[in-house]
């Protein structure tokens, strides 16, 4: 079955040596532009044909399990009224097999090959073969001595005897992750709750004329609260396995936990909701929507020219910029989206533009840190990379102002033999306590330090 993912990651690839090749001169932006639409288009095509192949994968599987299942129940029956239902009335033979030869020598067969390589039994396995000799078959899949032709193809077959190496690293084959806690304002949290205020707004300068009263402004604050609560990670392994792995074991556990971590924090700091599935928090999408239940009214986003990522256009990116407000513009903005987002539709959006203003957009392919109109990209690989309508498809904005991320003490890991004991397994259980606080999203008469792109609605 096609890897959807396998074959975007190879697009990219595809890109960004396009891109290269614009710069050397030997690609022109136009060859690239089509390169892009037909690789998207294949993408697309590989994308279902990988959902059309796991429906009828589980159709089959379904099927054979319904039929597994009514074998069961037809054996079940035969065997409580001892096989009757084999036997004639007059309790001569009535098989699946012609006649009871046939099935004498089918049962030969299994017991030969199931005694060929066992010690002990060289005996029952002789005479297994003996009988069916007897019956005039001599089967092929033996050897002229009656036993079983050595080969690597099988442990009953010799395989056993052939050694394996085993290379002690492990391929760790994850996305990179822990983008939101990097930029989100860390805030150590001396106590399972705290509080911090913000100001909201300016005090308002008067010209109230000689002799008259100035009115007091009321300063406007709001709170930013925090509640911890305890993420928890739980893993186990067998003592077996700690003594004979050829790989550094703790090492892969810390290694697995951390990027664990790091994904759950990048999902809930990005796309959280305030439900369950995100244990109650909200992040930047969940945030920004929460401001009003009409997208077009909230100041922070700007509804793109369409539903599909084809629509839009680089004027909604430029949008997006104009939007944001200047006090936030202090150096540390970027962009936050989807690695394939980035190279599928900025890039080419990019390219499409006239002029030489292309290059200047993307700053060339071969940089570490990609740009998207001149500020910085980084990929945030929860955010979506195919179209719906009324999707936060891309962030711009400065965390450090506009999100919290609080940590009330620090990762722990603790190890137990006493959790799994009777199955002689080694319990490892992660935790940390943390709380999320997206608070600059702006409201419905201004923006604030996180803005966003989003589809338009169907």
């Amino acid at each position: 079955m096609a890897d959807p993912a396998k074959t975007q990651e190879q697009t990219i690839q595809q890109i960004e040596k396009a891109l290269e090749d614009i710069k050397k001169g030997s690609a022109t932006k136009s060859e690239v532009m089509q390169l892009i639409d037909e690789r998207v288009k294949t993408d697309k095509e590989a994308l279902a044909a990988a959902q059309a192949e796991i429906k009828t994968a589980k159709s089959e599987t379904e099927e054979l399990k319904a039929q597994a299942k009514e074998f069961g129940s037809k054996l079940n029956q035969l065997k409580q009224n001892n096989f009757a239902a084999l036997k004639n009335s007059d309790g001569s033979y009535k098989g699946i097999f012609r006649n009871p030869l046939e099935a004498k020598a089918f049962g030969l067969m299994v017991m030969a090959a199931s005694t060929a390589c066992q010690s002990g039994v060289k005996d029952k396995h002789d005479a297994a073969v003996k009988a069916l000799g007897d019956c005039g078959i001599t089967p092929k899949w033996l050897d002229p001595s009656g036993q079983k032709i050595m080969t690597t193809s099988a442990q009953s077959g010799g395989s056993a005897l052939v050694t394996t190496e085993m290379i002690p690293t492990l391929l760790r084959m994850f996305e990179e992750y822990g983008v939101f806690e990097a930029d989100a304002m860390p805030v150590p949290m001396g106590a399972g709750q705290t509080v911090q205020p913000r100001m909201d707004s300016l005090l308002d300068l008067q010209c109230p004329g000689e002799s008259k009263v100035t009115t007091a402004t009321d300063l406007v604050t709001s709170l930013i609260s925090h509640v911890a609560k305890t993420l928890t990670v739980l893993t186990a392994y067998s003592i077996e396995l700690d003594e004979d792995s050829a790989i550094a074991l703790g090492e892969m556990i810390a290694f697995i936990i951390a990027r664990s971590y790091g994904y759950g924090i990048d999902k809930i700091g990005f796309l959280g909701d305030g439900t369950s599935t995100y244990f109650g928090f909200k992040g930047i999408v969940g945030a920004l929507r929460a401001v009003d239940s009409t997208i077009g009214n909230i100041k922070s986003l700007v509804v793109g020219s369409g539903n599909a990522y084809s629509e839009l256009t680089i004027a909604d990116f430029e949008k997006v910029l104009g939007i944001y407000p200047q006090y936030a513009d202090d150096g540390s903005a970027k962009w936050y989206m989807h690695r394939y987002f980035y190279y599928t539709v900025f890039v080419a959006l990019a390219l499409a533009t006239t002029g030489t203003t292309a290059s200047e957009v993307i700053l060339g392919a071969g940089n570490v840190q990609k740009s998207a109109l001149g500020y910085p990209v980084r990929f945030t690989q929860v955010m979506p990379r195919a179209a719906a309508d009324s999707q936060i498809c891309t962030i711009f904005g400065n965390l450090k102002m506009g999100a919290q991320l609080g940590r009330r003490g620090v990762l722990e890991i603790q190890q137990s033999d006493q959790a799994f004991f009777t199955q002689r397994l080694i319990a490892v259980l992660a935790a940390r306590r943390l709380s999320i606080n997206v608070h600059g999203v702006g409201d419905t008469t201004k923006a604030g330090p996180i803005c966003g792109l989003i589809t338009a609605a169907a």
